[in-house]
């Protein structure tokens, strides 16, 4: 690929990211249906790294043009300066005409480079999602926050109901993957190298490994679920906290498993075949959780709701983007008061878990249905993370897991009982 191709990819990859709301590997994929995305220097899995990156840099990059005076700048000006300043980590040298063409766009780059950046900027982050975190804890640990959720952390769950722990990593090994094993949560393994991607793996594939964050892991345990119960899963789809909770109980609970979509229901049907959940014990049905009506009242329930995904920004950053859309967070926050309204009128124990950083999706939806009256209240938890924001009233009653302090993504839990 030449220097013109890759800015070429790298502009379409944005274009996609903000026209059509997509992750950015689902950006690059159509991207690469029309454009070529790799050469023999240059492995078609690079270029998609470099593309995540640009993604990532958005704001910082956009920042620069902008205090170079580009009031506006364009998708390829943006890819262009974004290959200027980071193309070479990726080994890429710089093409001489467009050299030529950065220093007439940008002739006070130097001068720009050497000023102080705001944090936001320099992170690259909207410029209100900082200010709100900067507002509930101290700005040095905001900034460690938003540098850590600019890597990514890999975990993988061994399915115990597939396979031993022991023996997988054992066969982790002999690919040339090494790892961790969480000290509280045995089959949760912290990947620290790997020499080919977790998903070409045949564990992978076969269903006896699960990339699942372990901030996901912890909302599932918070639920407790025992061997026997039945429990409501009012947000289902793609089922991967439901077949947890089937591995947790050795396949002896049994699941009402509820969710909007009929594709992603699909979807889940698939995914719990692959991990050998019993499907006998698993109800799948096409909801509204905020209206689901159902007729025996269950031992437990998880709102695993919909959010704005702010605390998964590592797993894809276009998720950073999406958040220059304010008013997302209080669509979400309607939708999340509704799911956990609902469960709460119907079951006596429920998690509330969302994967956001943003307390208008965690203590204050939290608040928000508990001044609606309801029987339950807010519980510890018992799992092992910091507690909310100390500005609201249920501090510390809820959890949160910090992706600088947890290496995972950032999520809220609580757990109402009566």
């Amino acid at each position: 690929m030449n220097y013109d191709e890759l800015v070429s990819v790298l502009a379409s990859t944005l274009y996609t990211v903000m026209n059509k709301h997509v992750s950015v590997r689902k950006a690059f994929t159509s991207t690469c249906r029309r454009l070529r995305c790799s050469g023999p220097e240059l492995p078609r899995e690079t270029v998609f790294q470099l593309a995540r990156s640009f993604i990532s840099n958005y704001y910082r990059v956009k920042y620069i043009a902008e205090k170079c005076g580009k009031r506006k700048p364009s998708y390829r000006l943006l890819a262009r300066l974004y290959l200027h300043l980071h193309g070479e980590e990726y080994g890429i040298k710089h093409a001489s005409r467009l050299e030529k063409a950065v220093r007439r766009d940008f002739p006070a780059l130097n001068s720009v480079l050497a000023e102080f950046m705001e944090g936001w900027a320099r992170l690259s982050y909207p410029e209100w999602f900082y200010n709100e975190l900067a507002s509930l804890i101290p700005k040095h640990e905001v900034e460690e926050l938003l540098e850590a959720m600019n890597k990514r952390v890999f975990w993988i769950r061994v399915n115990t109901l597939k396979a031993d722990v022991d023996k997988v990593l054992r066969t982790l090994e002999k690919e040339g993957v090494e790892g961790e094993q969480d000290p509280e949560i045995p089959f949760l393994i912290r990947i620290s190298k790997t020499s080919k991607p977790l998903r070409t793996l045949s564990l992978f594939k076969e269903g006896v490994i699960i990339l699942q964050d372990k901030a996901s892991v912890l909302a599932v345990m918070a639920l407790r679920p025992e061997p026997g119960m039945l429990i409501y899963d009012y947000a289902a789809a793609p089922g991967v906290k439901a077949s947890l909770i089937m591995q947790l109980t050795e396949n002896r609970a049994r699941i009402v498993a509820a969710d909007i979509s009929q594709k992603r229901l699909e979807a889940m049907e698939r995914m719990l075949k692959l991990y050998g959940v019993d499907r006998s014990r698993v109800v799948l049905t096409i909801a509204d959780s905020r209206d689901l009506k159902l007729e025996r009242r269950a031992d437990l329930a998880l709102v695993d709701a919909p959010c704005t995904s702010s605390g998964a920004v590592s797993k894809d950053p276009a998720i950073k983007i999406f958040l220059n859309n304010r008013e997302l967070v209080y669509a979400a926050k309607s939708v999340q008061v509704g799911l956990l309204h609902n469960a709460l009128r119907q079951v006596d124990r429920v998690v509330y878990a969302t994967c956001s950083l943003l307390p208008e999706e965690g203590e204050e939806v939290v608040e928000d249905v508990l001044r609606r009256g309801v029987e339950q209240r807010v519980r510890d938890a018992g799992i092992k993370t910091r507690k909310g924001y100390a500005k609201y009233s249920i501090w510390n009653h809820v959890h949160r897991t910090m992706p600088h302090l947890d290496m995972c993504e950032g999520f809220f839990v609580a757990r109402f009982e009566k």
